[in-house]
C-alpha cells in the first residue's frame, strides 16, 4: 500500500482514528453482539412458552437497533478501514499481507451476519406467529455469526500489542495465537453483552409499558445477564492485562489522564473502581426488580461503560508506543529493520521515501524538513497552533542547537516517542523546520541585540 504520508491537521491522526473507532467498537459490540443477543434472547423466552411480552419487548426495539447496526455501524467499520488506510498505509499493508484469511474469513461471517440480521427483521411478522422456531433459529444464527467475526478480529487486534515471537519466527501461529488472544475474546464478548443488557435494563426500566410483574421478570433478566457479563469481564481484563508486557504497562495512566491527572497515581484505580461500583450496583438493582432506582442509575452506567470501552482501547492503543506492531515497527511506519539499516549504513532516509510534498511555498531546504518530520513525528504531532500535541508549544523557548540534540535522542525523551531516522545533515534540516514553526507559532522568540551605548542615548533623547 503506497500512498502520500497524510496527516491529519489540528485533530491528529490518533484522535482521528480514535473517534471513529470507539463509535464503531460501541455499536459492533454493544449493539450488534450484546443487545442483539439479549433481544433474540427474549423472543426465545417467547418461543419456549415463558410469555409474549418477552417478544413484544424484542419487536419494538428490533428496528431502531437494526437501523443503527446496518447504518451507522457499517459506516464507521468502513470508516476504520479508510482512516488507517490513508494515516498508516504501511501498517495496514502489513496486517493484511499477515493476516489475509482470517480478514477474508471475517468478512465472510460479517456478510452473513447483516443478511441473517435483516431476514431475522424482515420475516418476523412472517415466522413469529406460524413458524417461531424457524425465526429463533435465524436470530441465533445471527449471534454466531458476529461472534465468531469477533474472535477473528481479536486475534489479529491482540498481536497489534503482544506479537509474542513473531518477530523473529513470523508464522501466521505465532502472530495470530498470540498471549492476548484468548482473554481478548472473553473480554469483547462479555463487554458488548453488559453494555447490551444495560440498554435493555434501561429502556425496560424507562419505557416498558407492561404490567409490573412483566417489567420485573425482563427487568430481573437483563440484570442477571449484566452482572454475570460484569464478573466475567473483570477476570477477562485481569488476565488481560497480566499478559500485557510490563514495559508497556508501566505507563498506563498516562496513557489515559491528561499530564497533570497522571501524576496522581491513584486517581484512575479509584475512578475505574468507582465505575465497577455503579455497574454492580445497578446491576444489582435491576435484578431486585426496582425500577425507578434502576431509572436513575443507567444514565450514569451506561456513560461510565462507555467511557470504559474509551479507557481500554486507548490503552491498547497508546501504551505499545512507540511502535505501531512491537519488534517490527515503529508508530511513524517506520520497520526497525530499515531504522537499522539507515543507521548502520549512515545513509540519508529522504531518498527512500516516496512521497515529498513541495507545493512551492518553501525553500528546497524547508521541504526537506517538513517531509522529514511527516514521516518521523507527523504521526504523533500536529503543526496547526492550538492543534493536539502541536510541536510548536512542545519546543517553545528552545534553540536550534538545543532541537537538533533533542531530535537526536527522541526515543530517551518519552516511552512513547520513536526515534529519528535518517542522517546527521536530516536531523538539522528536521530540527530547523521544526524551530521555523515555533518562531512562526510565536513559541519562540528570537533575542534582539542590545542596543549600542549611542542608540540608547539617541533613544531616550527621541523620548
Amino acid at each position: 500500500m503506497i500512498f502520500p504520508i497524510l496527516h491529519i491537521p489540528g485533530l491528529g491522526d490518533g484522535m482521528t482514528i480514535a473517534l471513529d473507532a470507539v463509535l464503531h467498537v460501541v455499536i459492533s459490540h454493544g449493539l450488534a453482539i450484546g443487545f442483539m443477543t439479549m433481544l433474540i434472547l427474549f423472543q426465545t423466552m417467547t418461543y419456549a412458552g415463558k410469555g409474549p411480552h418477552w417478544a413484544r419487548i424484542s419487536r419494538s426495539l428490533l428496528g431502531p437497533a437494526v437501523v443503527v447496526i446496518t447504518s451507522v455501524g457499517a459506516v464507521t467499520g468502513v470508516g476504520i478501514w479508510f482512516i488507517t488506510g490513508i494515516l498508516a498505509p504501511e501498517g495496514i499493508g502489513s496486517l493484511i499481507h499477515l493476516f489475509f484469511w482470517p480478514w477474508f474469513i471475517e468478512w465472510g461471517a460479517f456478510t452473513s451476519e447483516v443478511i441473517l440480521l435483516l431476514f431475522y427483521y424482515y420475516l418476523w411478522d412472517r415466522l413469529a406467529e406460524k413458524h417461531p422456531g424457524r425465526l429463533t433459529a435465524l436470530g441465533w444464527g445471527y449471534v454466531t455469526m458476529a461472534v465468531i467475526s469477533a474472535i477473528l478480529i481479536s486475534g489479529i487486534l491482540g498481536f497489534m500489542l503482544t506479537p509474542d515471537g513473531w518477530p523473529w519466527g513470523q508464522t501466521f501461529d505465532e502472530a495470530y495465537y498470540n498471549p492476548t488472544f484468548a482473554p481478548q475474546v472473553f473480554l469483547r464478548l462479555s463487554g458488548g453483552l453488559a453494555i447490551g443488557s444495560l440498554l435493555l435494563a434501561a429502556w425496560i426500566a424507562w419505557r416498558f409499558k407492561g404490567t409490573r410483574e412483566e417489567r420485573g421478570s425482563a427487568l430481573r433478566l437483563a440484570g442477571g445477564v449484566f452482572l454475570g457479563c460484569v464478573a466475567v469481564g473483570a477476570v477477562s481484563a485481569w488476565v488481560y492485562f497480566s499478559r500485557v508486557p510490563m514495559t508497556f504497562l508501566t505507563h498506563w495512566k498516562f496513557a489515559v489522564a491528561t499530564s497533570y491527572m497522571s501524576q496522581m497515581p491513584d486517581f484512575l484505580p479509584t475512578l475505574n473502581a468507582v465505575a465497577v461500583g455503579v455497574l454492580c450496583l445497578t446491576g444489582l438493582v435491576a435484578v431486585l426488580r426496582w425500577p425507578v432506582v434502576c431509572r436513575i442509575l443507567c444514565i450514569p452506567a451506561i456513560l461510565l461503560s462507555v467511557f470504559m470501552v474509551m479507557e481500554f482501547e486507548r490503552i491498547r492503543e497508546f501504551v505499545r508506543g512507540p511502535y505501531l506492531l512491537p519488534g517490527y515497527m515503529y508508530a511513524n511506519q517506520v520497520p526497525l529493520a530499515e531504522k537499522l539499516a539507515v543507521d548502520e549504513t549512515k545513509q540519508s532516509y529522504l531518498p527512500r521515501m516516496r512521497w515529498v510534498d513541495d507545493n512551492g511555498t518553501l525553500p528546497p531546504d524547508m521541504v526537506a524538513g517538513k517531509a522529514l518530520f511527516a514521516a518521523n513525528c507527523g504521526v504523533c504531532h500536529t503543526t496547526v497552533k492550538g492543534g493536539l500535541n502541536n510541536i510548536g508549544i512542545r519546543v517553545a523557548g528552545r534553540t536550534l542547537d538545543s532541537l537538533n540534540a533533542i531530535v537526536s535522542i527522541t526515543e530517551n525523551l518519552g516511552p512513547f516517542m520513536t526515534p529519528f531516522t535518517g542522517s546527521e545533515t536530516e536531523r538539522l534540516l528536521l530540527a530547523s523546520y521544526i524551530y521555523m514553526l515555533g518562531k512562526e507559532q510565536g513559541y519562540i522568540k528570537i533575542p534582539q541585540a542590545p542596543k549600542a551605548p549611542a542608540a540608547q542615548a539617541a533613544a531616550r533623547e527621541a523620548k
